[in-house]
């Protein structure tokens, strides 16, 4: 009889996956959040078993909708012609934090519903989209959380709130996936809404299929009940400034390359959301 071969290059990388997940469910335990304002905190995860390309760093900054005001913002309602980059957004409105508010089209056009401070700035909503970040209820105290349009729809003619931004879902709060599994990868921008309510801005350093950036998401780590995407690519960014905390990650960022000078700083953004706390 011949002896058969281990599949020893399978075994190693089949064990190399499950001790990153083992060690990401025993950390989250540990994971420690920074305060940069009250009800704003963040912390940074290691993503290595989903991470397909560049540094395995996720970013995520942990929001108390009920402390911090959140606001959609487009380059329309500015005075300019030229969307701004991420960098001087940041520098425009002051805000505490910026990422991306969603996907566009090539003339810098919203793809969906977007709403920024009460003014309806692009109608349409999307058929494929099923969610979206809302913030600044019409009635109620200020406030902020994803919707599922699967079950609460949107009616552009008659909103409940003055900020909206439409995205699709990466899974919901009954656990399903809500995406397609493809191959492609690349920088990804999410908000999650935990079971305590907080919302959650992940933005990857590397890049990840949608379905691999969604199985980390929900690593007990973050405890997200619900996510959806925001955009991926360039696209896939998060300033943060807070007194002398910095942060920032600017899509795909080639190694030897900084701050402002990074190809992905130089990104024209259209639609933005920002968070501001006292």
């Amino acid at each position: 009889m011949i002896p058969r071969r281990l599949p020893v290059g399978r075994i190693a990388a089949a064990l190399a996956l499950i001790a990153a997940i083992v060690l990401i469910t025993r950390g989250a335990s540990g994971v420690r959040w920074r305060t940069l304002r009250p009800g704003a905190e963040f912390t940074t995860l290691r993503g290595d078993a989903w991470c397909k390309r560049g540094p395995a760093t996720v970013a995520a900054l942990r929001l108390d909708p009920a402390r911090v005001v959140l606001r959609v913002r487009h380059y329309s309602l500015l005075p300019g012609t030229r969307p701004p980059t991420i960098v001087e957004w940041q520098r425009l409105t002051g805000a505490l934090a910026v990422f991306n508010a969603g996907q566009y089209y090539e003339d810098y056009s919203y793809m969906g519903l977007l709403v920024c401070d009460g003014r309806v700035v692009s109608r349409r909503l999307h058929p494929d989209f099923k969610a979206a970040l809302v913030s600044a209820p019409v009635s109620g105290p200020p406030a902020a959380r994803i919707i599922d349009l699967e079950r609460e729809p949107l009616d552009p003619d008659s909103l409940a709130w003055r900020e909206v931004a439409q995205s699709f879902m990466l899974f919901d709060r009954a656990g399903g996936l809500r995406i397609r599994r493809s191959d492609r990868i690349a920088n990804r921008t999410a908000v999650g809404q935990d079971r305590h309510g907080r919302l959650l801005v992940v933005t990857s350093e590397g890049a990840y299929t949608l379905a691999d950036f969604a199985q980390l998401l929900r690593s007990p780590a973050l405890d997200l009940e619900e996510a959806m995407s925001m955009d991926g690519g360039y696209e896939a960014e998060l300033c943060i400034a807070a007194d002398a905390f910095r942060y920032a990650s600017f899509g795909p960022w080639p190694r030897g390359t900084e701050g402002e000078e990074a190809p992905g700083a130089r990104t024209p953004l259209p639609a933005v959301v920002t968070v501001l706390a006292p």
